[in-house]
C-alpha cells in the first residue's frame, strides 16, 4: 500500500512485525521520561478500590477471629497475608496488575492497624 508523504519527511512504519519487539523509546541523556499521566487516572481508583476491598475483608475476618481468641486472629491473619505475599508481589512487574497489588498492600497494612486498635480498645 503506497501512502503519500509530505516532501522532506520520511514515512514511519508503525506496524511491528510478528515475532519482533518494538524499538525502545529514546530519552535524551540526563533527562527522565515523562510520566504517563493517563495511567494514574485509572490506576489510582483501581488501587483505592482494592485497598478498601482487601482492608474490609481482612478486618472483618480478623475481628471475628479476635472474638474467639486474639492470638488465633493474629496467627491466622499473618499466615494468610504471608502466604499470599510472594504471589501478589510477583504481580507488581505486570503493568496491569501493579495497581491492584499496591491497593492490596495498603489495604492489608490499614487492616492490621485497625485490628490492633480495635483489639486494644476492646480489651
Amino acid at each position: 500500500m503506497n501512502r503519500v508523504v509530505p516532501a522532506g519527511s520520511t514515512p514511519v512504519n508503525r506496524v511491528v512485525p510478528a515475532g519482533s519487539t518494538p524499538a525502545p523509546r529514546v530519552v535524551p541523556a540526563g533527562s527522565t521520561p515523562a510520566p504517563d499521566c493517563e495511567v494514574f487516572f485509572t490506576g489510582i481508583p483501581v488501587a483505592a478500590f482494592c485497598a478498601v476491598l482487601v482492608g474490609a475483608a481482612l478486618t472483618a475476618f480478623g475481628r471475628e477471629l479476635a472474638d474467639i481468641n486474639v492470638l488465633l486472629a493474629i496467627g491466622i491473619n499473618l499466615i494468610v497475608v504471608g502466604g499470599a505475599a510472594p504471589t501478589v508481589l510477583r504481580w507488581r512487574a505486570t503493568p496491569v496488575w501493579r495497581w491492584p497489588v499496591y491497593g492490596a498492600c495498603v489495604g492489608a497494612v490499614i487492616s492490621f492497624v485497625v485490628l490492633g486498635i480495635s483489639v486494644v480498645a476492646s480489651a
